[in-house]
């Protein structure tokens, strides 16, 4: 029967996990993405949005796009990893974000989807996810949330405020 002693009979200690995010982590994962979102959403809904003819793309998908233009830069400055593991993590927000952009372009539910849900998600990712070090394939899931959800405030704000 296997226990918790290694080969010399001494007890093996788990590793203990932290009992909160430091605010690094916090600002990483959750802030910078957030507040790109809100301040490419705002500029957008203020500058473009009004020029706009279709109304595509909307600021939400405006903030999604410069994401996926970014993203190289996002896994050099968001994540520890190696520099060479960028594309893992432009494919993961280019996962969402597909998904992301097609929801927002549909309009009926977009909201539902693409705002409420997405928020929920969100905030669940945000409480749980930070214990682990994740790959850049699920850092750039927990990003494209944050830019998605602050880009949808961010929006919502500036035509509030501004329009």
């Amino acid at each position: 029967m296997e226990d918790d002693t290694n080969a010399v009979g001494l007890p093996l200690a788990s590793p203990r996990l932290p009992s909160s995010a430091t605010w690094k982590e916090t600002w990483v994962n959750v802030g910078f993405p957030t507040f790109f979102g809100v301040a490419v959403g705002a500029g957008w809904q203020i500058a473009v949005q009004p020029r706009l003819t279709y109304d595509v793309p909307n600021p939400v998908q405006a903030a999604l796009l410069a994401l996926l233009l970014l993203s190289p830069f996002f896994h050099r400055w968001l994540t520890d990893h190696e520099p060479s593991r960028w594309k893992e993590y432009l494919a993961g927000a280019s996962v969402l974000s597909t998904f992301f952009l097609l929801v927002w372009m549909t309009g009926y539910g977009a909201l539902i989807c693409g705002g409420y849900v997405a928020i929920v998600v969100w905030i669940w990712i945000s409480t749980s996810w930070w214990r682990f070090h994740l790959p850049p394939f699920r850092s750039a899931l927990w990003h494209t949330l944050g830019v998605n959800v602050g880009a949808l405030a961010g929006s919502v704000l500036a035509f509030n405020l501004a329009g």
